[in-house]
């Protein structure tokens, strides 16, 4: 039973799609299936922009953002609150940018403040870009980024959010935050198979590619030969200039059907009450939530723990009850477990079980 930050147990009519035949990766019939995903993803996103699907780990969308909006020699701006938004700072640097920091204490998130007055102190702010993650994994920190965005994008700016581990169990409102850039995933809270990567685009975010045609140090990741594949290569049922998962994105199709059906608001809801269950066990095993209660994310929590029973607790779950919940990373490495409540694990049922067993083995192991 997967309990770590992904990726999640899929639902089992998502699993059943993978047993269908196989489809091509053109032609009419593909080009109805991709076109009735990207149009379901627009409904999660809460976006009137484009949606595409790109065939890529989360990590590349983030690359594709630095590839396509960040001028070599420009300032980019990122708000770093853990392992995963700390690691974007080198996708700026990979692409000739320079990457200026916002960072707020880990376990908490950026606030509007202190974006504000780092931007503030910067006289021309028109084309650059702020990259925000929603979701930090690794410290369990959440951050409402509209306020943010909003004021961005009156200065002028690119605004890229990275809602990887976020989209399907925590609110996304992509136009209402005025996100040029936002990231989804498959498997994450929207319970699909890992290996496709949607991504919400704007008008704004498709001009910036343009004005950098032929200055894009890639082919498969510049949103120029993406465009010309809509635009020609939709014709003959190709709009992507790629070959593509097809068994992933009709697996994908049918978890974004369920979680609309769910109801998204009811989804929301679900995934912020086993939240709220599972730290409420933490208090009772006499484990910290270690993030700030203001930020506290509703798809994983993180809680303190001690290094000398930290893996032992993690490999017992996995022997003995067959569940695996995550240790922390970089700093945090045995310092902090990591549970995930993702899609399907944000059930009653997988929060009971999982403080059952972690409380039997915690009782031997402490």
């Amino acid at each position: 039973m997967l309990m770590i930050p992904g990726p999640s147990d899929p639902e089992p009519e998502v699993l059943a799609e993978l047993s269908l035949p196989i489809l091509p990766h053109y032609g009419d019939r593909w080009m109805s299936v991709y076109t009735e995903t990207t149009h379901m993803l627009q409904k999660v996103f809460e976006t009137e922009n484009e949606v595409l699907i790109i065939p890529i780990p989360g990590q590349l969308a983030v690359e594709m953002a630095a590839l396509n909006l960040v001028k070599r020699g420009d300032e980019a701006f990122v708000c770093v609150n853990g392992v995963f938004s700390g690691a974007i700072t080198d996708s700026v640097k990979a692409v000739g940018g320079k990457p200026v920091v916002i960072s707020p204490e880990l376990g908490a998130a950026p606030t509007f403040e202190q974006v504000k007055s780092a931007l503030d102190g910067v006289k021309d702010l028109t084309g650059k870009t702020i990259f925000i993650v929603q979701n930090e994994t690794s410290t369990g920190a959440a951050v409402n980024p509209g306020e943010i965005f909003r004021y961005c994008k009156r200065k002028g700016m690119y605004t890229v959010l990275d809602s990887i581990s976020a989209i399907g169990g925590m609110a996304l409102k992509a136009d209402e935050w005025k996100v040029d850039y936002a990231i989804g995933y498959s498997s994450k809270a929207l319970g699909g198979i890992n290996g496709a990567v949607p991504v919400a685009l704007s008008k704004e975010a498709w001009e910036a590619a343009a004005s950098k045609k032929g200055k894009i140090h890639s082919t498969f990741l510049d949103l120029n030969a993406w465009r010309e594949a809509i635009d020609v290569d939709s014709s003959w049922g190709h709009p992507h200039p790629t070959s593509m998962p097809t068994s992933v994105i009709v697996a994908l199709r049918k978890a974004v059907s369920m979680a609309l059906e769910e109801g998204l608001e009811k989804r929301y809801r679900r995934h912020a009450e086993a939240a709220k269950e599972l730290r409420d066990g933490f208090g009772d095993l006499g484990l910290e939530v270690f993030t700030e209660s203001k930020f506290l994310s509703n798809t994983v929590s993180v809680a303190r723990v001690e290094e000398r029973w930290d893996g032992e607790l993690r490999r017992r779950l996995v022997k003995d009850y067959n569940i695996m919940i995550a240790g922390g990373l970089g700093p945090m490495r045995g310092k902090v477990l990591r549970v995930g409540h993702m899609g399907r694990s944000a059930r009653h049922e997988n929060i009971e079980l999982t403080l059952a067993a972690m409380s039997s083995i915690l009782k031997q192991v402490r």
